[in-house]
């Protein structure tokens, strides 16, 4: 998604770096403890709720559990979803 959003490979890959950096961190406890000090509880759960982390303890126990697997699943929908936006707005401008 993010090398069809810009035309330069390099920061194709630092975008996609701080992409996923973001989903792995939105989970931890500094994190969200950081997040808690000016945002509401509810921003605090939305942010936390996109932690890859969090959805993958689950599998390292050796239990798939729907709402993990969803989660991964929408993921991927989402990001192929965008791509083939962009690439069908690069198409058309």
């Amino acid at each position: 998604m993010t090398s069809a959003m810009t035309r330069n490979q390099v920061v194709a890959f630092i975008v996609a770096v701080v992409v996923c950096l973001f989903l792995i961190l939105a989970g931890f406890n500094p994190v969200t403890d950081l997040l808690a000090r000016w945002a509401s509880p509810a921003f605090v759960d939305a942010v936390a709720a996109f932690s890859v982390m969090t959805h993958f303890d689950g599998f390292q126990k050796g239990v798939i559990d729907s709402r993990d697997v969803v989660f991964f699943l929408s993921v991927i929908v989402f990001a192929l979803f965008a791509t083939a936006v962009i690439i069908r707005g690069h198409r058309a401008g």
